[in-house]
């Protein structure tokens, strides 16, 4: 069993008591760039954000300023954004090792969009050809003085509107390609970085395959 002399004991109650009521002081800066050292900080200056310090100046606390309603918002905006960006980066390590994987798939997915291209453009061509014929035997009616019958000018209707919609696919098709070349285009370059980060050395462009 431990004894302890009453000396011991007091000078160990005078170090707790004298770490418990040690003087605190508030320590802050206004708007206009004077710094403040008291006993108390101004309600006023509070928002501005402070440091707790001792009576041999050194910090105990640091306060952060109070963020405004728009700072708020932007630093959540931020921490979404890397939120989404660290989610993004997973999923393209699951996809890729390197940007060059991101070439190839690039390249894979626009050469689907373009064989779609291409199959439009030759039902268009169809149907040029089937306009061209009907609009010959509208024209050998006319020249006879016949008139032309209501079905023939209702199918040579119908092939204008086909044609016009696949023009219209088209457009389209073109439009999600230049999307998707954009998407392959950031992700490319996302994966330099993390290549980089991964391997710990700077990325190096392939040499580009010899043309025979």
């Amino acid at each position: 069993m431990y004894k302890f002399s009453s000396t011991a004991l007091l000078v160990a109650l005078l170090i707790t008591a004298n770490s418990v009521f040690a003087a605190q002081f508030y320590r802050w800066t206004d708007k206009d760039g004077n710094l403040f050292i008291q006993s108390y900080i101004p309600p006023d200056a509070v928002k501005g954000g402070y440091e707790i310090i001792d009576d041999a100046g050194n910090l105990i606390k640091k306060v952060a300023p109070e963020l405004s309603e728009e700072e708020r918002k932007a630093q959540q905006d931020a921490q979404i954004a890397a939120e989404m960006q660290l989610a993004r980066d997973e999923e393209l390590l699951k996809l890729y090792r390197s940007p060059t994987d991101v070439d190839r798939a690039m390249a894979t997915w626009l050469s689907r969009m373009d064989m779609e291209i291409r199959v439009k453009v030759n039902r268009i061509r169809i149907k040029e050809n089937e306009h061209d014929t009907l609009q010959e035997q509208a024209a050998n009616l006319e020249k006879t003085g016949k008139d032309i019958p209501e079905n023939l000018l209702s199918e040579l209707s119908t092939i204008d509107q086909q044609i016009a919609d696949f023009e219209a696919e088209i457009d389209e098709v073109e439009s999600r390609k230049q999307e998707a070349r954009d998407v392959f285009l950031l992700d490319r370059d996302r994966m330099v970085v993390l290549w980089e980060m991964i391997n710990k050395k700077k990325w190096v462009e392939p040499e580009p395959a010899a043309e025979f």
